[in-house]
C-alpha cells in the first residue's frame, strides 16, 4: 500500500502525520508514506523569464524541502519508509493527480478545523480535495 500525505509543514499536517503514523500497525503490511509538498506557482509569471526557470525550479525545491524536513525526520526516527514529492501549481488537483500517477492507494492530510461557512466562503485544499479526488482521502486526527 502507498499513501499520499500532504504536507505544508503546519501543524495541522505534523498533526495528521501523527495520528497516521499511530495507526500505522492496524496496516496488514506497512505501507509506503509519500509526503507531498506543493507549491502555489509564482504569481507573476514574467518572474520566471527575469530570474530563470532553473532559479524558480530551485526555489521550489528548497522550500518543499524546509517544509517537509520535520516530517521527514519524524518518519526517520521511527524507522518508517518514505519518499518525497515536491510539486507546483494548485494544491488540491496536484496532490490527486500525483497519487493517481504515481499509484497511491491512498491521500491523509490534516484539516485546519475551518467552519462550514468558512470553507464556503474561502475554500480550504482539504475541501477541493475531498471534491476532485478519485482516490479515498483520509482526514487522521
Amino acid at each position: 500500500m502507498k499513501i499520499l500525505v500532504a504536507m505544508d509543514g503546519s501543524p495541522s499536517s505534523l498533526a495528521a502525520l501523527d495520528a497516521l503514523v499511530a495507526r500505522l500497525p492496524l496496516f496488514r503490511d506497512p505501507p509506503l508514506l509519500v509526503l507531498a509538498y506543493v507549491h502555489l506557482p509564482i504569481p507573476y509569471p514574467g518572474a520566471v523569464h527575469w530570474v530563470g526557470k532553473d532559479a524558480v525550479e530551485k526555489y521550489y525545491q528548497d522550500e518543499g524541502l524546509a517544509a517537509l524536513k520535520p516530517a521527514e525526520e519524524r518518519l526517520a526516527s521511527r524507522g518508517i519508509a518514505f519518499e518525497h514529492a515536491i510539486l507546483s501549481g494548485d494544491p488540491a488537483h496536484e496532490l490527486t493527480r500525483h497519487a493517481s500517477a504515481s499509484g497511491c492507494d491512498m491521500i491523509a492530510m490534516g484539516a485546519r478545523g475551518h467552519t462550514a461557512l468558512a470553507n464556503l466562503v474561502l475554500g480550504s485544499t482539504a475541501t477541493k480535495v475531498l471534491a476532485v479526488a478519485t482516490l479515498p482521502v483520509l482526514f487522521p486526527r
